[in-house]
């Protein structure tokens, strides 16, 4: 016979409201939202008063045991998804990694052997097409039907063979819309990165902080507004990945006013970080694609996020080996291996520097971090969501606690935080995942290799 458990005493929050609600949880999932006085028969009452209770986050945006410009990220199935259940998250989206011509089903074969025995989370995957070729257009269908509807594609990386020109969108856009996906595009023009690199190293200069400085915002908003008027001609559900300046922010939400279907998202590191930290002794640990920003565009993506003019708040996950870094880097910024980890702080950093100096309100960390990507992605209204009916993804947040951000007091597998120093308020205490506890009184209490794949279809009704 099942049990029922009844989280009581607890602020709820919805992207809608934040209010006094207990919440019932039965055959891992929700049964019932009650006002905390109305009686119901529960076998086990678990007390959160002072506390949120928080539909479980979600990360759209990770690459974990991914290489990369000859270095793999420090995160698999298991430490990632680890990490992730300590900061909140109850699912992730990864990317494949596959080579060029390689294929996308093969590569969701591998992902399952990944996952087999070491995600703690559910997940899913994105699809990334390296081209437009008919190999890859013939498993476009394949795939979304395999319930991996959303394909990344990226306007740089040349060199690395990774890059999409824009007669290669306009021919994956039609496959992708008829289907039901949606494109995920990195943008960033790769003619513009070649032309500030070369001249930045003809100059001598291969300090970290030319990173930055070889890739202006210029390079970031071109790509957004090229790639807006590629989705006009055959309209597609388009999501660009890490937005990082003050006019990507305007640049989206006025194709979204066009009526065209364009999404966004920033990234934890862009609203805690300035491009000053490339200047630091250690800059090289910073470097990643887009750069870091000015303060005046950390200001404007946290106006972004309160206009709900961006969506969704990811990580961007990929750290790499300290030691990777300095060996392949060399000393010159553009060797150094991009990306950074960050796949446990983001709720921290979200209530701590967005909801604390009233930057954003509890409803809107819900619907930037959770329920927004849930719609967005396909996962709604299972995951992102605490109606009856929904996964009992829940995590319960004590907003009191005050602590240091370290590489020591956090669980990702490496040895170099981001946010080192930055003070921080709040802990996750519980965390549920399909109503089974995996993080008790903050301390793991579930095995590995229980997180299963989220097989995921895209609503158009959904889409914000």
């Amino acid at each position: 016979m099942s049990q029922t458990l009844r989280i009581a005493g607890g602020t709820l929050v919805t992207e809608r409201e934040a209010i006094p609600r207990d919440l019932l949880i039965q055959d891992g999932r929700v049964q019932a939202q009650l006002p905390p006085n109305e009686f119901a028969a529960v076998d086990e009452i678990l007390d959160a008063r002072g506390r949120y209770v928080l539909p479980g986050l979600i990360d759209p945006h990770v690459h974990f045991n991914s290489p990369f410009m000859g270095t793999v990220t420090v995160h698999d199935y298991y430490t990632g998804s680890r990490a992730a259940a300590f900061g909140g998250v109850t699912c992730f989206i990864d990317f494949s990694t596959q080579v060029k011509g390689a294929s996308l089903l093969e590569n969701l074969a591998q992902k399952e052997e990944e996952a087999t025995g070491r995600a703690l989370i559910d997940w899913s995957m994105h699809g990334i097409l390296l081209d437009a070729d008919e190999h890859t257009v013939s498993e476009i269908p394949r795939l979304i039907e395999a319930g991996c509807p959303t394909f990344k594609c990226f306007t740089t990386y040349k060199a690395a063979g990774r890059m999409v020109d824009d007669y290669a969108i306009l021919k994956l856009l039609k496959p992708i819309a008829d289907n039901g996906g949606m494109l995920m595009v990195h943008c960033e023009d790769d003619a513009l990165i070649e032309f500030y690199r070369t001249r930045e190293l003809d100059a001598g200069h291969v300090a970290p902080i030319y990173h930055a400085r070889s890739r202006p915002p210029i390079v970031e908003n071109e790509a957004i507004r090229r790639l807006s008027i590629l989705v006009a001609q055959i309209p597609t559900p388009t999501y660009v990945v890490h937005t990082s300046t003050k006019e990507s922010v305007a640049l989206v939400h006025a194709a979204r006013e066009r009526g065209l279907p364009f999404h966004s998202e920033t990234c934890t590191h862009y609203l805690a970080l300035t491009e000053e930290a490339l200047t630091r002794p250690n800059g090289e640990m910073f470097i990643c694609s887009p750069p870091l920003r000015s303060a005046e565009d950390v200001e404007a993506l946290w106006r972004g996020l309160a206009e709900n003019k961006i969506e969704v708040v990811s990580t961007d996950d990929a750290g790499v080996p300290t030691a990777d870094r300095l060996r392949l880097g060399g000393g010159r910024f553009d060797r150094v291996p991009n990306g950074m980890p960050g796949i446990e702080p983001r709720l921290f950093l979200l209530y701590s520097l967005g909801v604390l100096p009233g930057r954003i309100t509890m409803p809107q960390l819900v619907a930037q971090s959770s329920t927004n990507a849930a719609r967005l992605f396909g996962p709604y209204p299972r995951k992102g969501n605490l109606e009856p009916g929904a996964d009992a993804d829940v995590v319960i947040f004590d907003p009191t606690p005050q602590w240091t951000m370290s590489a020591g007091t956090l669980h990702m597998n490496t040895d170099f935080c981001p946010f080192e120093g930055i003070p921080v308020t709040g802990r996750v205490e519980t965390v549920f995942s399909r109503g089974e506890v995996i993080i008790r009184d903050g301390e793991l209490v579930a095995p590995p290799g229980r997180g299963q794949r989220v097989r995921r279809a895209l609503d158009s009704k959904q889409t914000l």
